[in-house]
């Protein structure tokens, strides 16, 4: 029991190392949505959208998009549509990278 629940520690403490060393998050131009520290902006299209260059979106992006109050609400293949106090964005991913679509207010 004991070595179970020291494994369990060091995994975690493994995860949580390999998240920080991930670089973190940084926000964004668009509706202050949460990107990857070392994600480039490829090409700055408008306010509302910007593309950025990274290796896409993984569980642990994404798992830190929740933790920072995002909640998806919509997924249509490489589109993802996410929401936080009535505000929505897009995210395409593409081959490479992504790129953050805010919404218009309603």
């Amino acid at each position: 029991m004991k070595k179970k629940s020291i494994i369990l520690v060091l995994t975690a403490i493994v995860i949580l190392a390999i998240g920080v060393g991930f670089g973190g998050l940084k926000t964004s131009e668009v509706n202050d949505f949460p990107v990857p520290l070392y994600a480039k902006v490829e090409e700055f299209h408008s306010e509302q959208s910007i593309s950025y260059r990274y290796r896409g979106m993984n569980r642990l992006y994404l798992q830190q998009i929740t933790l920072r109050g995002w909640k998806e609400i919509d997924q249509m293949g490489g589109l993802k549509t996410f929401e936080k106090n009535g505000e929505k964005v897009d995210i395409i991913t593409f081959q490479g990278g992504f790129q953050i679509i805010g919404h218009d207010e309603d």
